[in-house]
């Protein structure tokens, strides 16, 4: 958000400031045509609009991606609780899980937004895998059981790492450089003809800069899938939090 409010400061400031001395030093619209200007300018709006075009894809698909990675993340840990869910001795298992679950939700989420997790879910994992190491089932079906948690924990373990990267990533600035440079030239090509402004000019002025500056805000606040518009939220968890009061109600946990 501070980059959206410094990039609508410094255009507002910018085309004040060209007003101002184009109305000073400006000359009177004699039909002046440059068609080297023009040519420039719509150059600039074509390497313009198709930058923002592609970025837009890849915020798009970045969301996606991690929308789906965090969905697999909360399936990985419903799965887990199934698994040990009919084993007796399991409990601190079952506790655990929603411990880490709980922990994803209020500690992880909240340093997402600034690409840093908490390391206390790590903590709460590499716990809940020496538990179910420690646990001695009984008969082929509980090993089979444990063997099954085992395996979703090493899945869970995965996702994390998983959703560390997503958190991390971002929309490269190569992409936000070109916007602003391109949009600014939209916005001023037109102002290198030293034409006093009139009031038709001015208002299309201010449109071409108010659809590169939303543009580029647009961009910006999407470009993160876990902060800004559309951001990620932890819905996945809440819904498996849910998911394990349903299992606690067909396998009641043991003391």
């Amino acid at each position: 958000m501070g980059w959206v409010a410094v990039l609508v400061v410094v255009s507002v400031a910018i085309m004040l400031i060209a007003f101002r001395v184009l109305r000073r030093k400006g000359r009177e619209d004699g039909e002046h045509v440059s068609s080297s200007v023009d040519f420039s300018a719509n150059l600039a709006l074509a390497v313009y609009l198709l930058v923002l075009a592609y970025a837009a894809v890849l915020c798009r698909d970045g969301l996606s991606v991690s929308d789906a990675d965090v969905q697999a993340e909360a399936e990985s840990l419903t799965e887990m609780y199934w698994s040990v869910a009919p084993i007796p001795e399991a409990a601190p298992v079952r506790s655990q899980i929603r411990q880490y679950t709980a922990q994803t939700i209020d500690l992880d989420w909240p340093l997402m937004a600034g690409r840093e997790m908490s390391p206390l879910p790590g903590q709460t994992l590499a716990d809940m895998r020496a538990t179910v190491l420690r646990l001695r089932p009984l008969g082929d079906d509980s090993k089979n059981l444990q063997q099954a948690a085992l395996d979703r924990i090493s899945e869970v373990s995965h996702a994390r790492i998983v959703r560390a990267d997503d958190a991390g990533t971002g929309l490269e600035s190569t992409f936000v450089i070109l916007m602003i440079i391109s949009g600014l030239l939209v916005i001023a090509l037109p102002w290198t003809l030293g034409v006093r402004p009139t009031t038709s000019s001015i208002i299309a002025d201010v449109v071409r800069a108010g659809v590169v500056v939303v543009g580029i805000c647009f961009i910006i606040l999407i470009s993160h899938p876990f902060s800004g518009l559309g951001a990620v939220e932890p819905d996945a968890f809440k819904a498996a939090q849910r998911q394990y009061d349903q299992i606690d109600g067909h396998f009641p946990a043991q003391p």
